[in-house]
């Protein structure tokens, strides 16, 4: 054999399966066989012993190769081996024609290494450079020999990197067949793409049998949806939508709808959520936030979600504004909704138009000023038409005593309606004067340097009116007269603040004999151990009137944490206690328990745990509320739904 028929043996050899032609300089190539022949009537090349090939990267193996130069038609047959940086195949037969890039592979398995999967079959038709088809194969992302999980289907269509399509397909753990599909669908990759999500089953005390199904769709490269399918044996099925997008400009967006025809309850309950905002810091940008439901108990009845649960008020708020370089100019509408209080009386404000100048200075001055009017409206009750104007002088000096003076005149308009047997008209003036001193004091020590930082402050509102139907914040702007000490304690390590803790103590000089108002605490430490404590004590009754502390403790594996919330006026006492623990790589374990100690008793838990193996993964979660228990699966295959990781577990903390 010359040297140039070698060359194209080697050619054929390197390119066996996938490799394309290079234009550049050909490359360094080492081929060895036990015997390579030419065969000038056939024009056939034909190589037989441990064929062994090495060009830029690529290994080609086999017993036996056959090369036909007329059809560029190349057999390899025993122990075939291809390895390149993408994919690896191993063979007993391969049937490659060079030129078409097609061909047959007989007990072959395929391994793309790039997102881990294993495509293995009797035959596999190579119909393209990443195209492969078979009438009956099987997939997998795992690497045992055996895998954890794979599936089998019949008409087997696979496009590496992009989809996977089969027919009478089961998943199969361990080799057990578990679940059927007359259709099976699948993303390989990595990007959005159009599909089902994985299923989560769950059962509920409650709902009974459950399942979510989820189909995402890919509907451009700024816009995507899912369209979730909520199915339960004892309260019928939901539908949502969610749709997102976002666009040049600052424009982001999120809509959700949902709907559930309740078959226990006999009514009809509808979701609907939406984030929309453009923001940029000049010109005309704004926001919408939508959050409604048509019927008050739909967060307890179907929402896991404590918070969600256990909030007061839905507000939806909506607002256009011009932004200048020194103020700016709005357009704001908020609607509310009592969840609690059935015929609540809740202050709208449809609309409300404002200016507002930020801090500009004036000379040694700062001045500020803002200007509102809003329509105020209650479905029940006095409602009204407001005007506020508000503008305020700042000045401060000093150095190492720093004194700051606020000087403020406010004047507020009102036009009632649906106030039968009130006056129409009111109006309100006020005078503010607000100062405060403040100073820092330091000393290093070896290991820490501690700073106090004590401050005084007197506020003062001389108001006309103080007899105001409360629409908002702006009415409780009357009679004032307070002096407020405070002391400021840090530590700082290395530069690193590890503890703050504040101590506040105010006086109402117009409050007579019992002046003084809630000694009020605040408690920030990081260092032994993450601590946040804020409280209020009544120096005349001896009682603490509000305590919310929370602290947590390290441990080698993970934390545990606890803490309390107490309300005297609104006779709260809940203690909450948690854990985050992960032992190993594999194993992820979080849990929050609350306990009311007025009615004694565990009133929420939640639990989750996650398992993590190479190819997959799955997380059960637990939830327990008032009159309902609930458990929810969630199965993760890696390369078809989320890859398996630590990531994305429930939140708990609220």
């Amino acid at each position: 054999m010359n040297k140039g028929q070698l060359f194209t043996l080697l050619f054929l050899l390197s390119s066996l399966l996938f490799a394309e032609p290079s234009l550049a300089e050909e490359p360094v190539t080492k081929i060895t066989a036990d015997k390579i022949d030419y065969f000038s009537g056939t024009k056939k090349y034909h190589a037989t012993g441990s064929v062994y090939i090495v060009k830029e990267g690529t290994t080609v193996r086999a017993d036996e190769m056959t090369y036909d130069e007329t059809t560029a038609d190349v057999v390899a047959t025993g122990n075939v081996f291809y390895s390149d940086k993408d994919v690896e195949v191993r063979a007993a037969r391969a049937e490659v024609n060079m030129e078409k890039k097609t061909g047959r592979l007989h007990d072959a398995v395929l391994f793309y290494k790039k997102d881990n999967y294993h495509l293995a079959g009797k035959i596999l038709e190579k119909r393209g450079e990443t195209y492969y088809y078979s009438p009956e194969a099987a997939f997998t992302t795992c690497d045992a020999p055996l895998p954890e999980w794979c599936f089998r289907g019949k008409e087997v269509d696979t496009r590496l990197g992009e989809r996977l399509k089969a027919r009478d397909a089961t998943f199969r753990i361990k080799g057990v067949p578990v679940l059927y599909t007359p259709y099976l669908r699948a993303s390989l990759v990595t990007e959005r793409q159009t599909g089902f999500l994985m299923p989560i089953p769950s059962y509920s005390s409650s709902k009974g049998a459950g399942v979510r199904i989820p189909f995402y769709w890919a509907i451009a490269e700024n816009r995507d949806a899912t369209l979730v399918l909520d199915a339960y044996s004892r309260r019928g099925i939901g539908t949502g939508l969610e749709y997102r997008f976002v666009a040049p400009g600052g424009v982001k967006s999120s809509w959700w709808l949902y709907h559930i025809r309740d078959t226990d309850l006999k009514k009809d309950f509808w979701e609907m959520k939406a984030e929309h905002e453009q923001r940029e810091r000049k010109g005309i940008n704004g926001f919408l936030h939508i959050d409604y439901v048509n019927e008050k108990d739909f967060y307890r009845e179907f929402s896991p979600e404590r918070d969600m649960r256990t909030q007061r008020f839905l507000e939806s708020t909506g607002e256009v504004q011009a932004d200048f370089p020194e103020s700016r100019l709005y357009l704001l509408s908020q609607y509310r909704v009592d969840l609690k209080q059935e015929g609540g009386n809740v202050p709208q404000k449809l609309p409300e138009v404002g200016y507002f100048l930020r801090y500009t200075r004036l000379g040694a001055f700062l001045f500020s000023a803002s200007l509102n009017a809003a329509n105020i409206w209650q479905e029940k009750g006095i409602s009204a038409g407001r005007v506020d104007l508000y503008p305020r002088v700042l000045h401060s000096f000093g150095k190492d005593v720093t004194l700051s003076q606020t000087v403020a005149l406010r004047e507020t308009l009102y036009s009632f309606y649906k106030n039968e047997g009130a006056d129409d008209q009111a109006q309100r003036h006020a005078f503010e004067y607000d100062v405060s001193a403040h100073t820092r004091l330091y000393k290093k020590y070896a290991s820490f340097t501690h700073v106090i930082e004590p401050s005084v402050r007197y506020h003062f509102i001389s108001s006309s009116e103080n007899n105001l139907t409360v629409f908002d914040s702006t009415e409780l702007f009357g009679k004032t007269s307070t002096v407020e000490l405070s002391v400021l304690n840090r530590a700082i390590i290395s530069g690193v603040e590890t503890a703050t803790v504040k101590v506040t103590q105010a006086v109402d000089t117009l409050k007579g004999d019992r002046p003084f108002l809630p000694l009020h605490l605040e408690a920030l430490i990081k260092y032994p151990f993450p601590l946040n404590m804020d409280l209020t004590y009544n120096v005349h009754t001896g009682d603490f009137e509000t305590i919310s502390a929370d602290i947590g403790v390290g441990l080698s594996k993970g934390s545990i944490s606890a803490g309390v919330r107490y309300n005297k006026a609104a006779d709260i006492m809940l203690y909450t206690a948690g854990f985050d623990i992960q032992p190993d790589k594999t194993l992820h374990l979080l849990g929050r328990a609350w306990y009311d100690s007025k009615s004694r008793r565990i009133t929420d838990f939640n639990f989750a745990a996650r398992y993590v193996k190479q190819c997959w993964g799955v997380r059960v979660e637990a939830i327990k509320k008032p009159g309902d228990f609930t458990m929810k699966v969630l199965f993760e295959l890696a390369g078809l739904t989320s890859r398996p990781s630590q990531k994305d577990m429930p939140d708990f903390t609220k």
